[in-house]
């Protein structure tokens, strides 16, 4: 008799869930600072801003190093050579009419150079937001090529 019984869903088994994994955003977003604390992945600098580009290339006979340094003017840019770093720093003012903010932006980067490198023959070019400083190897730096005979 109970075999002619129809079968029906039962809904309330189990309490309704609205959304079942609105707790994994916050899970993964926490995973990497939950098992490496000390070593962020992605450091900001307040000094120099996230996003803004520095690439070191070393060439044969130089090294070239580039800034990305948009909004300053050549006159507010500043280098400074101390031992084997490169030190750049740029700040630039900009007064406004009352009642308005004033327009402030400072900016500063410290790099460590490969070594002999001619700091006495540097030379530093800025166009279009982007600061490049070329540095001359030195002749004994530079080194030469031996032909192979077979």
């Amino acid at each position: 008799m109970f075999a002619l019984r129809p079968w029906t869903r039962r809904h309330n088994l189990l309490p309704r869930v609205e959304k079942p994994f609105r707790w994994m955003p916050e899970e993964f977003s926490t995973l990497f600072d939950r098992f490496l604390p000390e070593f962020p992945l992605i450091e900001e600098n307040a000094e120099w801003p996230y996003g803004w580009g520095m690439t070191m290339d070393e060439r044969e006979k130089e090294v070239l190093v580039r800034f990305e340094m948009p909004g300053f003017l050549p006159e507010e840019v500043k280098l400074e050579f101390l031992g084997d770093r490169l030190t750049v720093e740029a700040e630039h003012r900009e007064e406004v009419e009352k009642n308005k903010e004033r327009a402030y932006a400072h900016v500063r980067r410290v790099v460590t150079l490969p070594p002999n490198v001619d700091l006495e023959k540097a030379e530093a070019l800025y166009r279009h937001g982007i600061l490049e400083v070329h540095l001359p190897r030195m002749p004994e730096a530079v080194g030469r090529r031996i032909e192979v005979k077979v």
